[in-house]
């Protein structure tokens, strides 16, 4: 037992990843308290400008032609096989970033002679410059940080990770109102420079932005079938939060960020897993078939639910805590408990869409999420029509990611198990998570306190054994820093 306990403290502080998850645990805290301290000191209107310029900065950076998407599996194929095909790649892949970034500062230029309404609702010409030259520089870091995670090279990533999270805690304790919100500005600017020129110093590919039509033309088409996955993914949430900034008060955009925040904080703890091991997923699915893909994808697909319904339950049983330090923001309670629900049930599909990537089904992965992404955009827009309260809106993405797990489970098993008629809701949404989940958040919506402990005690006692079996992985991944290798 001794013995054992020994090994696991070991593999603890001998394996790199574990020390790379923990820090960004850390940094995931340090974003949470962020946060708090940014919605405390900027107040709900401010946070609501705030929310909106974060929003912006979303759109420009996920119109990036999937460059950094197509990178990622480009290198994950050829790592340890083909070197001067990885250089070839990230080089064109860093010239199709720098032509991205010259078209980002045309239309931020052009943009600044207009007067569009909802800019001028948010003051947004004031910060115009800003948020484009915040997302030129994310995206150039992204292409880095694709080099850097398939060389298993992790301080720098965590460096970049680390930056802008330490850097606007900082501000925090100095200003507070819109002396925050610039000094926000500034430290985001200065924290992606700084990353940008480590990264460019130390890459461990080198760089030359010369023009290879082929591998060029090879990355804008694998990327602009993930950018239509992506875009339209990522775009499930943009969208929303872009009805609520149209429909509903600057304020009530305050309160949606906020639970929106909140919620991408928890599901960040899961981030890190995946992170690590989607090159290794990528890896792994594309060399294997029958029942052996199959049992690898359950694996990771069960797993990767039961952590996401936890975390959820987890922080919910929290959120009433976090409401003490800041009671101006009660309002986002039910937008939380729905964004965050949605969240835990798109958690079922991770294992799937990896694989459709790994057989270079990125345009159907696309066409399947642009299908959600209209789903969400109608129901939405229905909501906002009838004037429903700002939370309400959040049933769109709830509604869209249930659809979307519905198709790609029907593609999955119309694709690699080849039995249309094998489709099984209950292996896509498990009733024993997805009934504790609906019953908590009908309680919250309908503030019927007594359902709450009666959705804990259902989930605990109906999953006891898997969440048991998180643990034996957990050491798995302890004791075997491999899993995260290519």
């Amino acid at each position: 037992m001794v013995d054992s306990a020994g090994k696991i403290s070991k593999g603890l502080i001998s394996n790199k990843n574990i020390r790379f998850i923990s820090f960004r645990y850390l940094i995931y805290a340090v974003q949470f308290v962020n946060s708090i301290f940014i919605a405390k000191y900027l107040g709900p209107y401010l946070f609501g400008i705030w929310g909106f310029i974060l929003l912006v900065v979303q759109y420009l950076t996920q119109i990036n032609l999937g460059i950094p998407h197509a990178l990622n599996v480009k290198l994950a194929t050829f790592e340890g096989k083909d070197g001067t095909q990885q250089v070839n790649n990230f080089s064109n892949a860093l010239l199709l970033m720098l032509l991205h970034s010259l078209f980002i500062f045309l239309l931020i230029c052009a943009l600044s002679f207009t007067q569009i309404s909802i800019l001028v609702k948010y003051n947004f010409y004031q910060f115009l410059f800003f948020a484009g030259i915040i997302a030129i520089l994310q995206n150039l870091g992204l292409v880095f940080v694709c080099i850097y995670r398939i060389k298993n090279l992790l301080q720098p990533i965590t460096l970049y990770q680390a930056c802008v999270p330490l850097l606007s805690l900082l501000v925090c304790f100095f200003w507070e109102g819109e002396k925050l919100l610039y000094a926000l500005l500034y430290s985001q600017l200065l924290a992606y420079i700084f990353c940008l020129f480590v990264f460019v110093k130390q890459s461990p590919i080198q760089i030359k932005l010369k023009y290879q039509k082929d591998v060029l033309l090879s990355l804008l088409k694998s990327g602009l079938a993930l950018l239509l996955y992506s875009a339209s993914f990522y775009f499930i949430m943009i969208i929303t939060r872009t009805f609520v900034s149209y429909y509903y008060r600057v304020e009530d955009l305050g309160f949606f960020s906020f639970a929106l925040s909140l919620a991408q904080a928890v599901f960040l703890a899961l981030d890190t897993i995946s992170f690590l091991i989607f090159p290794k997923l990528i890896n792994r699915f594309k060399y294997q078939q029958g029942a052996q893909l199959y049992s690898q994808v359950e694996v990771v697909r069960k797993n990767y639910t039961i952590a996401a319904y936890l975390l959820i339950f987890g922080f919910m049983l929290g959120f009433p805590v976090v409401m003490l330090f800041l009671p101006e923001y009660a309002s986002s309670y039910k937008s939380f408990a729905l964004l965050a629900i949605s969240m835990a049930m798109l958690s079922s599909s991770f294992g799937i869409s990896t694989l459709l990537i790994a057989f270079n089904r990125e345009l159907l992965l696309g066409k399947i999420a642009f299908a959600a992404l209209a789903i969400n955009f109608l129901i939405a827009w229905i909501l906002a029509k009838f004037s429903v309260s700002f939370f309400m809106i959040g049933f769109a993405p709830l509604i869209a990611y249930f659809v979307y797990s519905l198709m790609l489970e029907y593609f999955y098993n119309a694709i690699f198990i080849e039995k249309k008629r094998n489709f099984s809701f209950k292996r896509v949404f498990n009733f024993r998570l997805l009934v504790p989940a609906l019953l908590l958040l009908a309680g919250i919506l309908l503030d019927i306190v007594m359902l709450q402990p009666l959705a804990y005690a259902l989930l605990l006692i109906l999953n006891y054994r898997d969440i048991l079996g998180l643990k034996e992985l957990a050491i798995t991944l302890i004791k075997n820093p491999s899993v995260f290798k290519i």
